[in-house]
């Protein structure tokens, strides 16, 4: 009996579909030992990109139609012609090496790109498949955010934000990946019927919305807003075009879920670190907010690059470098600004203003397309306002991409991709139902070709970077702590070739030169050392430690020179600034000394200024004018630092005369303590006569001549304490206060002597019990 063939199961888009939902969970791809979790994403990319290329390759006939509908499209075109133009910066760029790892990725998410965009072609219901399985996902990363949230407030009694990040590598990408995934739900709530699927759905954007809250990123509040302003007048237009209130009540399924959020917020969280109103009432364009400043400060920075370099910028994935050199003076230690905190203006300064151009109208085609299939086509209002919920998917991520770097996460690119692809698909659609174009082989072999003799070896680079971020994380270990834990023998294997840079772009050859420096094998680290400075030449780390290993031979001037490039390159560093005070104390070297003066006080650094008054007290004659003014500055600035305020004495009167001062004082205090006022007093202004810093002196002084019946001399010496030095201990005031009792001034001694008890001194609480108190 032949077989039933229309009861067999159609598993034609079973592969396919599994490709889709092995890309969008990329995400949840752990770190597996490396330092920053996107290394093995991307490596799982490059090998899911290989397996669907080789399949798409195997079943090249059944996908003929739709390869070349999916690269006929002006937004593939104009795609394609960014890659291209990145892939010419590698003739121009400050460290080729990082041109190619991140071309790497960019050929990666273009190919993702296009594969998705094929395999859409199989799913009947793409709509449908591709919301519900972004949906499941972001039930997991919801999961994930409450359940951490829960285990910190269980812990230590309160959330802190800034650790909260769910499945991802930080809260920004957790909030964004998160934020992007709502407006599918909402697709949903549109589409189903039943309204206990729509409570459930409306829940599950509640609670994405009580996690944003939790995680309190300020760029998704932003992008949260545009989707509920987004949503509302999508409801609003579907009320206008057919006059139907169930499109208003729809709305209901985004306000109420977002008042509930809040409100939970507000009542149960805000008290344990989880204020959203007023995180959110710090979102602002002014400079007094530290991030704000340091994403204006670095936004100038690239303008400023690019109106210099408007054609070639310094190379795909090199602004990290190049960042260095502009923000050098605003570096503390070897944080550098890694990214600009913009996707459009970081490419603008990697790829000059044609690729800035390029990969913006890769967004204004996918705005274009929308705005002609939701214009003008004849698609159901299902798929219009399903292509429209995209644009506003593309618009979240549009304010992560003006705010923030999702160029370089594949948890948030991965549905950027989808989102591209399917507008690509219902635009090419939309153009085959008018003309219809027919397969181009030349085309899709041509495609293929490429594509696999591109993706293959993004696997071997992939995997190169990946290894590398394993052994970094021991090499960061060791240089964070200043220790040498690797062994010697295993450092040049320890990580390849590829990238030549960390994460925090400090050549990796430089950190493997101090253990060789370290271990006295000063020929191996310079040879080490000189690769480093190509690899990075802006941080500066790579002359340092030259400095110190010329240092270490007792080579002086080479030392002094690589001391000084290091410190000029990068000012704030302390290790750069320290280190070249050493040689310049050694070298006795005044002149440079002087020439460092601005940049090492530029920030009020106190050890800055402590390291350089005791490099000049060597180098100038006591009571030299010009250092004094600098001393007393020191002292004005940080009057409790007991080391600067002695630097201040020593040099502004000089270490013989503090010594002789203080002979003199000491022989007073004998001459008090045998109650000898007259001599002690004598001895006492001789003391502040050679030393007027020391109050202590004048308090003495004053405190003899009182007892000697000496008032009114007693009065100006006590005055000058008060109204030149302002110790703050309130013994001045008490001695004030007992020459105006001895004055027949009562009166006037008792606001002194509640100074004196306010400030904490014992003696003056019986003094002013019997005279004030009454």
């Amino acid at each position: 009996m032949p077989k039933n063939t229309s009861q067999k199961i159609d598993t034609s888009n079973f592969i396919p579909s599994f490709f889709l939902i092995a890309y969008l969970c990329l995400g949840f791809i752990p770190n597996w030992e490396a330092v920053d979790k996107i290394a093995p994403q991307w490596l799982l990319m490059s090998i899911l990109n290989t397996a669907s290329l080789g399949y798409i390759l195997y079943f090249r006939n059944q996908f003929s139609i739709r390869i070349t509908h999916t690269l006929s499209s002006a937004l593939s075109y104009t795609y394609i012609g960014f890659i291209g133009w990145a892939c010419l910066s590698y003739f121009y760029a400050i460290n080729t090496t990082e041109v190619l790892v991140n071309i790497t990725r960019q050929v990666n998410v273009l190919m993702m790109f296009l594969v998705m965009g094929v395999f859409i072609y199989n799913f009947k219901e793409k709509k449908t498949l591709v919301s519900y399985v972004i949906a499941a996902i972001l039930t997991i990363e919801v999961y994930a955010v409450l359940n951490e949230a829960l285990l910190m407030i269980n812990t230590n009694g309160f959330i802190s934000a800034g650790t909260l990040k769910g499945v991802t590598a930080n809260r920004n990408i957790t909030a964004f990946s998160i934020a992007i995934k709502i407006p599918f739900v909402l697709f949903l709530i549109y589409k189903l019927s039943k309204p206990l699927f729509k409570i459930g759905l409306s829940g599950l954007v509640m609670l994405s919305i009580l996690c944003l809250s939790m995680v309190q990123s300020r760029a998704s509040f932003l992008a949260l807003g545009f989707t509920f302003l987004s949503f509302l007048g999508l409801c609003i237009a579907l009320y206008l075009h057919d006059k139907n209130k169930k499109h208003l009540y729809q709305f209901a399924y985004f306000l109420i879920p977002l008042f509930l959020a809040v409100a939970i917020t507000q009542t149960f969280l805000s008290d344990k670190g989880a204020d959203a109103l007023k995180r959110a009432s710090t979102i602002s364009a002014g400079t007094n907010d530290g991030s704000v400043n340091q994403r204006l400060r670095y936004y100038e920075d690239v303008l400023t690059h690019m109106s210099s370099n408007p054609i070639f910028g310094v190379g795909l994935g090199n602004w990290k470098l190049k960042s260095i050199d502009y923000d050098a003076k605003d570096i503390a230690g070897y944080i550098v600004p890694y990214h600009a905190h913009s996707d459009f203006i970081q490419l603008g300064a990697e790829l000059g203003i044609i690729g800035f151009l390029l990969y913006l109208a890769v967004f204004l085609w996918a705005i274009y397309y929308v705005y002609r299939l939701i214009r003008f086509s004849s698609i159901s209002i299902e798929e219009k306002v399903f292509l429209f919920l995209m644009l506003t998917a593309l618009g979240v991520y549009s304010v992560d991409a003006n705010l923030n770097f999702p160029i370089a996460r594949p948890q948030v690119l991965v549905v950027w991709a989808m989102i591209m692809a399917m507008i690509n698909f219902y635009y090419r659609k939309h153009l085959q139902s008018i003309r219809p174009m027919d397969s181009k082989p030349l085309l899709n072999y041509s495609f293929l070709g490429i594509a696999l003799l591109t993706i293959v070896p993004s696997i071997y680079v992939t995997n190169s970077v990946y290894e590398s971020l394993k052994g970094q994380m021991f090499l960061l270990q060791d240089f964070n702590s200043n220790q040498f834990n690797v062994p010697l023998n295993k450092i040049d294997n320890l990580v390849p070739e590829m990238p030549n840079i960390t994460v925090t772009t400090i050549p990796i050859s430089s950190i493997k030169a101090r253990y060789y420096f370290n271990a006295r094998k000063y020929d191996k680290a310079l040879a080490l050392i000189e690769k480093g400075t190509s690899a990075n030449p802006y941080l500066y780390y790579s002359e340092l430690l030259k400095s110190q290993i010329f240092m270490a031979k007792g080579q002086l001037d080479s030392a002094s020179v690589y001391a000084k490039k290091a410190f000029f390159g990068l000012s704030n560093n302390a290790l750069h600034s320290s280190n070249y005070l050493n040689i310049l104390n050694q070298t006795r070297d005044r002149d440079n000394l002087e020439q460092a003066y601005e940049l090492l006080v530029s920030k009020n650094d106190i050890n800055n200024w402590r390291n350089y008054l005791t490099v000049a007290s060597t180098l100038y004659p006591p009571k030299d004018k010009a250092l004094t003014l600098k001393a007393k500055q020191a002292a004005t600035l940080f009057p409790q630092d007991q080391n600067i305020q002695g630097l201040y004495r020593t040099i502004a009167i000089g270490s013989v005369a503090a010594s002789e001062a203080a002979t003199f004082s000491n022989e007073g205090l004998v001459f008090f303590n045998q109650t000898d006022y007259k001599n002690a007093a004598l001895n006492f202004e001789k003391a502040f006569e050679l030393n007027p810093l020391e109050f202590s002196y004048f308090e003495n002084a004053a405190t003899a001549n009182y007892l000697i019946g000496n008032l009114q001399k007693a009065l100006e010496q006590i005055n000058l304490v008060i109204n030149e030095m302002n110790p703050l201990n309130g013994k001045c005031e008490y001695i004030k206060a007992l020459i105006f009792i001895k004055m027949q001034d009562p009166i006037g001694a008792c606001p002194l002597l509640k100074t004196a008890v306010d400030s904490g001194h014992s003696p003056a609480n019986t003094t002013y019990t019997q005279y004030c108190n009454q």
